[in-house]
């Protein structure tokens, strides 16, 4: 693939946008489960219950709305329900229908997730400095409208999103829909929203499933079982890993190449979208924003720059360790604000010396 192809497929919006909102999943997902006791989630539940928070909907509606199957959404509602956040109820407009519902449970879970999105905020805040963020809220704002997202109600247009990052997941969720459907408009047929958790993440070198895996905070069962239908569909190959011959990296073949120059052509459209929602002006405050924090944030390095050779390291510390790196980067940055740099400068040197 030429590079000027990879280079775009690199670093553009969408892609800064989409990982973005993956980290404010994981880490919203991390806090919940550690430190509130919530059982039972999964990133994919995010965007569900953040469309039942707004409004109970009927199962065909949120199916449309997150872009997959009813059979999926079902699944989906089955494991909300399960984990006691959701429950299916009779329609009051028409009693032969059902809408999906939080109960206690689930407002209680939807209430602890923005106290930890504004803790999040705060985080990404210091990454890029109070005006950027600022800028890339309200310009996410703006999108969530111009999109035509759902808010309180799809019929109440005086509605206004808030300008809050809580915005992006659904504004992901959508991105990835429009770039899908273009894709297929260009002669790839047959993807699947579930595929967006694979795909996106083969790198120049390949992918393996534990990376895969603990990037978007699923099981390896999962993993594989989307890059199986990949490997159907065309679009991936397995090979033995070089690093381990007992596992496999996923390439892209031919095929997924095509569907790759394919996908970049549509961010093109994209771009257009964005333009008409908020000017040239914004769109390039909201591009050079999203790209502050997702580089400050350490996004897919492992998969865009790793090197798969036999002399590379196979120690399961390095990837936590690269988890770790946006973490620390905020810790650092909080404390010499709070320090001031002379003070930062001696901690620096005392931790130094008991190493």
């Amino acid at each position: 693939m030429p590079s000027k192809v990879w280079a775009r497929y690199r670093d553009n919006a969408a892609r800064h946008l989409i990982g973005i909102a993956r980290d404010l999943q994981n880490r919203s997902m991390r806090y919940l489960t550690d430190e509130r006791g919530y059982r039972d989630l999964r990133p994919s539940l995010g965007p569900l219950l953040s469309l039942v928070a707004i409004e109970a909907r009927a199962l065909g509606v949120l199916a449309q709305k997150l872009a997959i199957s009813p059979q999926a959404c079902s699944q989906l509602v089955n494991v909300g329900e399960s984990a006691g956040y959701l429950e299916r109820q009779r329609d009051p407009q028409d009693r032969r229908s059902r809408i999906v519902v939080l109960t206690s449970h689930g407002r209680a879970l939807v209430a602890d997730a923005e106290g930890i999105l504004r803790a999040i905020e705060s985080e990404y805040r210091i990454l890029i400095g109070r005006e950027a963020y600022s800028q890339l809220t309200k310009c996410l704002g703006e999108l969530f409208d111009g999109l035509g997202i759902p808010t309180r109600s799809d019929s109440d247009p005086s509605t206004s999103s808030t300008h809050s990052l809580g915005a992006l997941p659904l504004i992901s969720v959508r991105v990835q829909q429009d770039l899908m459907e273009a894709s297929a408009a260009r002669g790839h047929g047959g993807l699947k929203m579930s595929h967006a958790q694979v795909l996106p993440l083969i790198g120049p070198e390949g992918a393996r499933v534990n990376e895969l895996a603990r990037i978007q905070r699923v099981s390896r069962q999962a993993i594989s079982s989307t890059a199986r239908d990949l490997e159907q569909l065309g679009y991936l190959q397995r090979e033995a890993d070089p690093r381990d011959r007992r596992g496999v990296v996923f390439r892209l073949t031919a095929g997924g190449t095509r569907l790759i120059e394919a996908s970049v052509s549509a961010l093109d459209g994209l771009a257009e979208t964005f333009r008409d929602i908020l000017g040239v002006r914004r769109l390039r405050g909201l591009e050079s924003a999203a790209r502050d924090l997702y580089q400050a944030l350490h996004l897919e390095e492992e998969i865009f720059e790793a090197r798969f050779t036999a002399g590379t390291s196979s120690d399961p510390s390095a990837s936590g360790a690269r988890e770790l790196g946006a973490d620390i980067q905020i810790l650092a940055t909080n404390l010499k604000r709070r320090l001031g740099a002379r003070d930062a400068g001696r901690l620096a040197a005392l931790l130094e010396a008991r190493s």
